[in-house]
């Protein structure tokens, strides 16, 4: 029976945004993916090292103090992220999509919300946030097991807020939806642990981030929420993705096998 590790992340809000996405990385084998990527979060740190120090500098020679204690107090950690990608390390980000389509056992699947979908009814399907997110979730991870064989999978999600009105934790709370979602069709699959990371502290987290990042780019895109600026930094980054997937956009409803598998699923409201 394999042991599969899965990253989840979330992307947009719920609450305000158009468009909503949730990704999920499946591994049986973390050590050497991570071992493939870190060199390429190394020199993004490095740059971003670099830039921070001459902002300082720069800041000191205008003797704006305040906001270098501003900089000094935050307590921000450095991570890779999609919306993190700019001229200075988007070629780098170019070679950790391509690093990571090297690996023909990765499993990555997102699923979409949009907003602006005209059945879109959330107070009819879900009474908050925290319960689409739950619903979601479980059906995301739900509908990947089902279609492995006998296998158990532990889950590890980026940091999720709780409402104070919720009494049963994020843990539980993802579990029970996963069981009630999960087609066990005679073949045995156990969710034996679920537990929260903060993204800084996972490559693998920051790694789903950034692959959902390139698939929500392109839903935007789509609609004309891109400008041409932002475009003209991460642009290079999405199209890796979609020549190696050979795909003219990802902003669609698709399944690819090679060279690793990669889902996408956009939300028809009405179905569940």
């Amino acid at each position: 029976m394999k042991n599969y590790f899965a990253f989840i992340d979330e992307s947009g809000n719920l609450s305000a945004e158009r468009y909503f996405g949730l990704g999920m990385l499946l591994l049986d084998k973390v050590g050497p993916l991570y071992d493939a990527i870190k060199p390429y979060y190394d020199k993004v740190r490095d740059i971003a090292k670099i830039q921070k120090e001459k902002t300082i500098n720069d800041l000191m020679e205008n003797n704006k103090y305040e906001e270098i204690v501003a900089i000094a107090r935050s307590g921000k950690k450095f991570e890779l992220k999609f919306k993190y990608v700019n001229f200075n390390n988007n070629v780098i980000y170019k070679e950790i999509i391509n690093t990571y389509f090297q690996f023909s056992d990765c499993r990555f699947s997102a699923v979409i919300i949009d907003r602006r979908d005209p059945n879109f009814k959330p107070n009819e399907v879900f009474t908050s946030p925290w319960y689409m997110y739950m619903s979601y979730t479980a059906m995301l991870l739900a509908a990947n097991i089902n279609n492995l064989d006998e296998c158990r999978v532990c889950i590890l999600a980026d940091d999720l807020t709780k409402p104070r009105n919720i009494q049963e934790t994020f843990e539980e709370a993802l579990m029970n939806k996963i069981y009630s979602r999960l087609n066990q069709n005679g073949i045995e699959r156990t969710i034996f642990n679920i537990a929260r990371l903060e993204s800084h502290s996972s490559l693998m987290l920051q790694l789903v981030d950034i692959l959902l990042g390139c698939v929500m780019y392109d839903f935007k895109k789509k609609v004309g929420l891109i400008s041409e600026k932002l475009a003209r930094r991460q642009e290079i980054v999405v199209k890796e993705v979609r020549d190696i997937l050979k795909k003219p956009s990802l902003a669609e409803h698709f399944t690819v096998n090679k060279p690793s598998y990669f889902n996408v699923w956009k939300i028809k409201w009405g179905q569940k």
